[in-house]
């Protein structure tokens, strides 16, 4: 990903008042990220002397090239250049915590795939298992990315409740766990209209924390189909499981390892 510095500039006649700036800022840097034209959600805006700025992570270079915006994203930006903000952004580098895009020119399947801790996109590409950027695919219902992003937000809630092991880690990890839990059913339901505007399979990943021994894990089936799901061999370091009926991923459990 990227470091990008956004500017938020107006000349020094506009009867534009600081409240009204900052709300068209926030309503443009709100767009983007449903676009999946930043990551995150949030962003520090700095009040400077002809205007304001703030630093975001794009998926890619030119995540904030106007070509790519949606209809949303351009609305709030021409509404804030109509009211005497003008919007541009400087590339400060690129993000040494976070992986780099997906370069495949047509990868052949995808994953919906996040954790607690990450800020890069949700899909990631099932050849190089890097993230894709979501505008590279169809906008969802909401002419956007909304409900992709809305379900990321809640499983990296959940997955941090079982991370910290305080309070509702049970019900947390069944969400990201259990086949037929809400968030693993919204999920798949996603998956599956990604799938379809994309042309290409779309793996689900089911978390596995705790498991009774190694021996045990290895001979789990399929929670959708019933079906043999292990792997002879890990797929990208992570997946133990996948099931190409049910499209599910998953991991010998990760309290017993290999």
């Amino acid at each position: 990903m990227y470091v990008n510095r956004i500017f938020f500039t107006r000349p020094d006649s506009t009867a534009q008042t600081g409240e009204q700036s900052t709300d068209s800022i926030q309503a443009i840097l709100s767009a983007w990220r449903m676009n999946g034209q930043i990551c995150g959600r949030e962003w520090p805006v700095i009040q400077e002397d002809r205007g304001y700025s703030t630093v975001a992570l794009s998926p890619e270079r030119d995540s904030l090239e106007p070509g790519l915006n949606s209809s949303y994203a351009a609305g709030a930006i021409a509404r804030a250049e109509a009211e005497g903000l003008q919007v541009a952004w400087q590339i400060l580098g690129e993000d040494a915590e976070s992986s780099p895009a997906c370069p495949c020119t047509s990868p052949t399947a995808y994953a919906l795939f996040t954790n607690y801790l990450s800020l890069e996109p949700a899909i990631r590409c099932m050849d190089c298992f890097r993230p894709v950027a979501l505008y590279r695919m169809t906008p969802m219902d909401s002419g956007e990315f909304y409900e992709l992003i809305s379900w990321q937000s809640d499983y990296q809630a959940c997955d941090s409740l079982q991370m910290n092991c305080t309070v509702l880690e049970r019900a947390a990890t069944r969400e990201i766990s259990n086949v037929d839990s809400s968030l693993t059913k919204l999920g798949r339901a996603h998956c599956a209209k990604l799938a379809a505007s994309s042309e290409r399979p779309f793996y689900y990943y089911l978390h596995r924390g705790h498991g009774r021994t190694y021996r045990s894990e290895v001979a789990r089936r399929c929670p959708g189909c019933g079906g043999a799901w292990h792997l002879a061999q890990r797929l990208h370091s992570r997946f133990d499981f996948k099931c190409d009926i049910c499209q599910l991923l998953s991991n010998v459990a990760f309290d017993v390892g290999a």
